[in-house]
């Protein structure tokens, strides 16, 4: 599969998750919504928790093609039937149709995984991790950033319609696929059988290990540079535009690197990288010193976070049995998601009372008891594959 259709596939998956949990809240407060009102939008979240439970239903009928292809295209209808609401005067009617674009999204989210795993191979799954990780930025700067722009130009309604168009052009690269149901099974894809795949359950261990590390050392960047003395604005650039360029560089090169000398070392450097930032970060919230190097430091630490992730992504998708990825995936999905919730709350709590250098600290803890496991849990080998012969990417 060409790469430019996985970063188009991975762009489309990310815009409605970065719309909702990201701008809409701006737009909500703009127009005056109490904040515990906005709160109750972390509602909208639970359909990308909970696809585990219905993530069986994408591998046992139809393709990933298929499941795609309906999914955006409901999105898009989905945006036009938003329209109609404006969160300003009609906020009780939008919800349900924006939880409705975020049920969608998340079945789209198990299907477009399924689809990068099917089309690539061990040798190249680090296209399909890199794809995601750049199609993701890209999504969230569609979702997040211009759909934002649009909105205070022309109005809710437009804005709506932006996206609607914007998730159409986005389902051209899914026409290219032709990604029809694995061959040579007769076991049924659930969630018992994702339970009894060792591999897949020593995954599990592990990842929720490394990313209650690397979660806990990012959770509270955000608060740090507030209480610094970086004024919003300047937040906005490092956290938003230099935030996403750093990102991007750092997965395009992330990918290149597990390319060239494999997942394992590029997670081990990548893990080591992201301590010795964490180091930093509980030195400077003892012993403050200048604000570019605050800035330098989070840079870097998003950086190393992105490069990770390409390498964890790529071997999560290793993981999953072929017969039922879309199950397998979501389940380790499922369970990052429901982590980041808990180390989110964690992290609060920590930085209120103990101050910001114990979440660091607490980071760095966490990451040095993962780093041993690398080796244990990457570059196993996979179970035999099954017969792919019917994926192409049609001419």
């Amino acid at each position: 599969m060409p790469a430019f259709a996985l970063v188009g596939l991975y762009a489309a998956q990310s815009i409605t998750g970065s719309m909702v949990q990201s701008a809409l809240p701006v737009v909500l407060r703009d127009a005056g919504v109490a904040l515990d009102r906005i709160g109750l939008l972390s509602l909208l979240f639970l359909p990308w928790v909970l696809k585990v439970f219905w993530s069986p239903l994408v591998d046992r009928f139809s393709t990933p093609r298929r499941w795609i292809l309906m999914c955006q295209g409901l999105l898009a209808l989905s945006y036009v039937i938003g329209a109609a609401f404006a969160p300003t005067t009609q906020l009780a009617a939008l919800l349900p149709v924006v939880f409705v674009m975020a049920l969608l999204a998340a079945t789209q989210d198990i299907a477009t995984d399924a689809a990068g795993v099917h089309a690539t191979t061990r040798q190249t799954r680090s296209l399909a991790s890199g794809a995601s990780t750049v199609g993701g930025y890209a999504g969230f700067l569609i979702g997040g950033g211009l759909w934002l722009w649009v909105y205070a130009r022309a109005g809710w309604e437009l804005s709506m319609v932006f996206l609607a168009v914007a998730m159409l052009l986005l389902t051209l690269p899914v026409r290219a696929l032709r990604i029809e149901r694995p061959e040579g099974t007769t076991k049924r894809p659930s969630l018992r059988h994702s339970l009894k795949n060792r591999t897949l359950i020593r995954g599990v261990g592990f990842l929720l290990l490394w990313q209650s590390a690397v979660r806990l050392g990012a959770a509270m960047t955000g608060p740090m540079l507030v209480d610094a003395g970086f004024s919003l604005d300047a937040i906005g650039w490092l956290r938003g535009a230099g935030g996403m360029i750093t990102g991007l560089i750092a997965a395009v090169a992330g990918t290149l690197m597990c390319r060239r000398f494999g997942t394992r070392s590029v997670l081990l450097s990548a893990g080591l990288g992201v301590g010795a930032c964490c180091v930093g970060l509980a030195i400077w919230a003892v012993a403050p010193g200048a604000l570019w190097g605050l800035a330098t430091l989070q840079l870097s630490l998003s950086a190393l976070t992105a490069i990770s992730f390409v390498a964890l992504y790529a071997e999560m998708m290793n993981w999953c049995a072929p017969d039922q990825v879309a199950t397998d995936f979501a389940l380790l999905q499922s369970l990052d998601a429901g982590l980041a919730v808990i180390i989110g709350i964690l992290a609060g709590q920590i930085a209120q009372h103990l101050g910001y250098a114990p979440v660091f600290g607490g980071a760095v803890a966490l990451l040095f008891c993962a780093l041993p496991l690398v080796r244990r849990c990457m570059g196993k080998p996979l179970p035999p594959e099954i017969s792919l012969n019917n994926v192409e990417i049609a001419e």
